[in-house]
């Protein structure tokens, strides 16, 4: 049996620890044998929500926000795929590839992106559909979404109910309907917010703000590790859940 900590340091990745320069944040085995048991595709987040779906909502809300920040961490990359990494559907919800923008109840997914778009609406994220290979840490484009409508939370509808829930962060690159007559992808090049049809995890992008950079760092690490780093989890050899160990700090 082995025991991880929720989480190892300040602004670490859940699970993760020994980060550097070279290797970067690093899992153990008992994490991996729980994301690659008969459970089918899990990620560290199922781990977690096993604890946190006896907690309170609050609880899981803080705990999807400091994710996808994390996931978008700047020190990398300056503009992230909006792929099937960044957007996590939950084994525990038990959903199929068919999301819907108004399920029947809550799931952890419908709520993970409803707390994407808080980020967004709050100025803490941006997302574009253009980059140019000249200054690859430029995020601010005329053609972000942020830009695309005056009423942003439309803008977000929009981009919400075309992107997440029409499953277009997760594409095949020979979908008949998005070749053209050369043979060419056309959801691999620049697109345009009034053109869903093409958008892709290849040509859509998300991106930290200066501003969602300063709450990351000043706020939200702070506040996650703070109340997490006295909890542990037991797993056995087979990677199931044993018991969780300690408490969170409230």
């Amino acid at each position: 049996m082995t025991k991880l900590k929720v989480i190892y340091g300040l602004g670490y990745p859940i699970f993760l620890y020994k980060h550097s320069s070279e290797t970067g944040y690093r899992s153990n085995k008992a994490l991996d044998r729980f994301c690659n048991n008969d459970k089918g595709q899990c990620f560290e987040m199922d781990l977690f929500l096993d604890y946190l779906r006896y907690t309170t909502k609050s609880d899981i809300l803080l705990s999807f926000e400091y994710l996808f920040l994390g996931l978008i961490d700047d020190k990398f990359f300056a503009r992230n795929e909006v792929d099937s990494i960044t957007i996590q559907a939950y084994h525990i919800d038990h959903l199929d590839n068919n999301l819907s923008p108004n399920p029947p109840r809550p799931t952890y997914i419908s709520e993970y992106i409803n707390v994407i778009g808080q980020l967004f609406l709050a100025g803490y994220i941006d997302f574009g559909s253009y980059c140019d290979d000249e200054d690859r840490n430029r995020i601010d484009y005329p053609t972000n979404l942020s830009y695309y409508k005056e009423d942003k939370y439309q803008a977000w509808i929009h981009f919400r109910d075309n992107y997440f829930y029409a499953n277009r962060f997760n594409r095949d690159l020979d979908e008949p309907d998005t070749i053209d007559e050369k043979g060419y992808s056309l959801i691999l090049g620049d697109t345009s917010w009034d053109t869903p049809k093409y958008w892709s995890q290849y040509n859509i992008w998300v991106a930290r703000t200066p501003k969602g950079t300063k709450y990351f760092n000043e706020i939200l690490a702070p506040r996650f590790y703070n109340k997490y780093k006295d909890l542990e989890v037991e797993i056995d050899e087979k990677g199931n859940i044993i018991r969780w160990i300690g408490e969170i700090n409230r």
